[in-house]
């Protein structure tokens, strides 16, 4: 399925990603369900603070400004939680492009969290933006800026520049990764019917499958 460059494919791409998978389940598996329950409580919290200030009638509005405030640190606490435990499984994920072991401690380490968040903010504001014209904008930003944090944390580039190297792989890769985009989307879509459980399977394979698809497109060889 979709032929690219130095021989790469989509097909190729996710089988050795659930390969790589069965090999090294546990801990992405652990990874994945701290995501997921870390989110949906502090998302859960959100909701009763602002379920709390919808049913404040009756309240003064300095506690309806407190609750509102409230409710944007634990937006931005489930921002963050995502963001960290995402950028574990992309540091986890290159490692077992290398033919290295999987393990949490090497997975949390040599991350330059400031450029993470830098980039991270800069994708989102433009995302933001683009989805506001019309939202087809908002779909071409997410999609060139998507190998992003694989240059910041696997190449130690700069925000600005990781966007830009990101853009470029995209732009000359676009045809086999619009494809490899869609099946991205199919297996999330598969894993979240599959009552939620299915995406402690899906989360992890689809960023092995990137971390394949960065390195091959890249020039680079990946451990069999």
């Amino acid at each position: 399925m979709g032929g690219g460059p130095g021989g790469y494919s989509v097909g190729n791409a996710f089988s050795w990603a659930f390969s790589k998978f069965g090999r090294h389940w546990a801990p992405l598996v652990l990874v994945t369900l701290v995501l997921m329950v870390g989110s949906g409580i502090v998302q859960g919290i959100q909701r009763v603070v602002v379920s709390s200030s919808d049913s404040s009638d009756g309240l003064s509005a300095g506690f309806f400004g407190v609750a509102m405030i409230l409710s944007l640190l634990f937006s931005a606490l489930s921002w963050v939680v995502q963001l960290i435990v995402q950028s574990v499984i992309v540091k986890g994920s290159l490692d077992v492009t290398r033919g290295r072991p999987l393990e949490l401690a090497s997975a949390t380490s040599g991350i330059n969290w400031g450029q993470v968040i830098i980039a991270s903010l800069i994708i989102g504001v433009m995302t933001f933006v683009g989805l506001l014209l019309c939202i087809l904008p908002g779909i071409a930003v997410i999609f060139f800026t998507f190998f992003t944090l694989f240059f910041v944390i696997d190449r130690g580039e700069d925000a600005v520049t990781a966007i830009k190297s990101s853009f470029n792989l995209v732009k000359n890769n676009a045809g086999v990764l619009i494809l490899f985009f869609l099946a991205q989307i199919a297996i999330l879509i598969v894993g979240f019917c599959a009552l939620l459980v299915g995406l402690l399977v899906a989360i992890p394979v689809t960023v092995l499958a990137q971390a394949y698809t960065f390195r091959i497109l890249t020039g680079e060889q990946v451990a069999a």
